[in-house]
């Protein structure tokens, strides 16, 4: 079995688990569009309030929305049976850990207000926003797999997990991102409003699904070694 084989039957398996898991709680297809929407309308009342005094409290509705997702997501990707009635806990259980992350992404935004002279800001702080993507592709699955609390240690590890495992994670990421950016605008806005809101509903259903495949691809990555992965396909007798 070569190598390529190998890792297409780990990304399959992947795909598999995350349909199973979701056919467990297809009303998680919902959480992105529901989420973001809410999020965006407390954002709004917040800063609409608070004026720029509110950014802090904008940080904490996003962390908030983004421990609830994660929960869920975790959850689904366990394929455990989860309702909507854990909302109160989901919004807790990883409040810090994003809190904590958003707090070093702010320091980092702070150095650049502090250091670097005006005109060359706006660069320094698109290259920031760039690294940031790249360097925490796997800062979720580190925080709700891994339990990671603190800021900086979300980024080691998700850094430690980059450099171990970067091909195997970076091209499926890769081939999805490039589906995405390629995919001609959806036909369902010419419907309008009508339209609008089936998109997001869909955009939001394929997000979660990618989200659920990454989940069990980094659960199948961290901690094994390339040869580990070979040894356990050819082992299993699935040729």
């Amino acid at each position: 079995m070569n190598v390529l084989t190998v890792y297409l039957r780990i990304y399959a398996d992947a795909f598999r688990q995350a349909l199973t898991g979701i056919a467990k709680n297809a009303w998680t297809l919902l959480l992105p569009i529901a989420l973001l929407e809410a999020n965006g309308l407390a954002t709004g009342l917040v800063i609409g309030a608070l004026g720029r005094l509110g950014q802090f409290v904008v940080w904490a509705v996003w962390a908030a929305a983004a421990s609830c997702y994660l929960y869920f997501l975790g959850e689904v990707v366990a394929k455990s049976r989860v309702k909507l009635d854990e909302f109160g806990r989901s919004v807790g259980a990883y409040f810090w850990s994003v809190a904590n992350l958003f707090f070093v992404y702010w320091v980092a935004t702070l150095v650049i207000d502090l250091m670097v002279p005006g005109p060359q800001k706006a660069v320094f702080s698109q290259l920031l926003f760039l690294a940031g993507v790249i360097v925490l592709n796997a800062a979720p699955e580190v925080m709700y797999q891994r339990g990671t609390r603190g800021g900086l240690e979300t980024v080691q590890r998700s850094v430690r997990f980059l450099q171990a495992n970067w091909i195997e994670w970076g091209i499926p990421n890769l081939l999805i991102l490039a589906a995405w950016w390629f995919t001609p605008p959806a036909p369902l806005l010419g419907l309008g409003t009508l339209g609008t809101v089936l998109t997001g509903v869909v955009e939001g259903a394929l997000l979660h699904l990618v989200m659920v495949f990454r989940g069990h691809l980094f659960a199948a990555l961290d901690g094994t070694s390339h040869r580990q992965r070979m040894y356990r396909w050819r082992s299993s007798g699935v040729v």
